[in-house]
């Protein structure tokens, strides 16, 4: 979640949880605070949250000072690469962010485990994270031999941690213990502070993970000094053995889906609109410049041009097009285009079942197999909503694509139909079967 003094974009899940979340983000931007850091949040006894359970958020500061790593992970965005970021959050470089993606994580994250659990986020094809807590600045000799019964690097489970490892100590245990119940959680953590303030809440007395991350943050600092002379085996700043810290490790993949948008008119403006607040890239296609607004999201990019079937052939394998022209010749003629490929993902055009009925047979005249006009969805957009306006237009047509996204976790059952409701599925001319 993003939070600027006027502006949220984003959410860890609503609720006073959020609300809280904000409140402090806000006080990091006008005041000293240490940043990066931790917070707790007991649900039940400090929010009042039905769900219970408990919750660290990690907040950071980004400024002037970050521009060099927000514009390498732009760069790696903007290419429709998977990125991620090693975050320290305490320690000598606590702080300090090193961008890397699949080619990059093994030269960023130089310890094999740390550079195994990079690799696994940028796999996993959906926003993660992944606090570590690190080992002691010993010897990468010494620290195996006394990790020897460390798992994998690539098993989800984080390395054994070192005697002196307190934090990461807790940390597996607390991952690998029973969970208790919301209530029972929750009576343990009545004691907890409010969540607003800078010190950890006092946790309740089973919440060991809690305990030991207090302990941990209100431990003295020592002088930077002091600490490099205390440490002076440890390695460069990107190995886990670099000094016992907390390491954040996040990946941001690419969107799941590349749009390319044909058409400024009414319904291809508020369509831009409401894209830009989705998790999509958009290309977006028109010869008129002028009908492009001034500003647009940073994930919609317009292209004015005058060969449009042209932004067909370059698109990626696996892109949604939505044809939205002002003109049916064009249309016919983009349609055409995109269907002479086997690898686009949806071909969606605005228009009538009569529209859609002459497109069929001028494609069939064309000698477009059935199999390719089939997959011609017209009129574009979920059915159901009342109204011909732009914007319920653009609506419709967004939660279609949005349809498409493939489900990070589906769920392990279908769900089932109302009593006494038909099922119903749209069919590729728009009825419900």
């Amino acid at each position: 979640m993003v939070v600027t003094a006027a502006q949220v974009q984003g959410s860890v899940g609503g609720g006073r949880l959020e609300q809280r979340a904000i409140g402090i983000a806000r006080e990091l931007l006008v005041t000293d605070a240490p940043s990066p850091r931790l917070e707790r949040f007991a649900l039940g006894a400090s929010l009042g949250q039905c769900c219970g359970g408990v919750v660290v958020l990690a907040f950071e500061r980004v400024g002037p000072a970050q521009r060099e790593w927000v514009g390498r992970a732009a760069t790696l965005a903007a290419a429709g690469r998977a990125w991620g970021r090693r975050i320290f959050i305490d320690g000598p470089h606590a702080g300090a962010v090193a961008v890397f993606d699949r080619e990059s994580v093994g030269h960023t994250c130089t310890d094999p485990a740390l550079s195994a659990h990079a690799r696994d986020l940028l796999a996993a094809g959906e926003d993660t994270a992944l606090l570590l807590f690190m080992l002691g600045c010993r010897s990468d000799a010494s620290r195996d031999r006394a990790d020897e019964g460390a798992t994998a690097p690539g098993s989800a489970a984080p390395p054994a941690p070192s005697a002196g490892s307190r934090l990461a100590s807790l940390l597996q245990e607390d991952l690998a213990a029973p969970r208790r119940s919301d209530a029972s959680r929750d009576r343990a953590d009545e004691g907890a502070t409010a969540p607003g303030s800078t010190a950890t809440p006092a946790p309740g007395a089973g919440s060991r993970l809690a305990s030991l991350l207090q302990e941990d943050l209100a431990a003295p600092r020592r002088s930077d000094a002091s600490r490099d002379r205390a440490d002076g085996s440890a390695t460069a700043p990107g190995s886990a053995a670099a000094l016992g810290t907390a390491i954040l490790l996040d990946a941001s993949p690419p969107p799941a889906l590349q749009v390319v948008m044909f058409g400024a008119g009414h319904v291809g403006r508020a369509l831009a609109e409401l894209f830009g607040r989705l998790p999509l890239r958009v290309r977006w296609v028109d010869a008129r410049a002028q009908e492009f607004p001034p500003a647009l999201a940073p994930n919609v990019e317009p292209h004015c041009t005058d060969t449009p079937t042209a932004e067909v052939r370059a698109a990626p394998a696996g892109a949604v097009f939505l044809v939205l022209t002002h003109s049916h010749a064009l249309d016919f003629e983009l349609v055409e285009a995109i269907l002479a490929r086997d690898d686009f993902r949806f071909c969606g055009l605005i228009g009538s079942q009569t529209k859609r009925a002459r497109f069929a047979h001028r494609l069939h005249a064309r000698g477009i197999e059935e199999a390719r006009i089939a997959r011609l969805r017209c009129p574009v957009g979920l059915p159901g909503l009342p109204g011909k306006e732009a914007e319920v237009i653009a609506l419709a047509i967004a939660a279609e694509v949005m349809r498409l996204r493939p489900q990070a976790h589906p769920p392990s059952t279908p769900r089932r139909p109302a009593a006494g409701a038909p099922a119903t599925q749209p069919t590729e001319s728009g009825h419900e079967t």
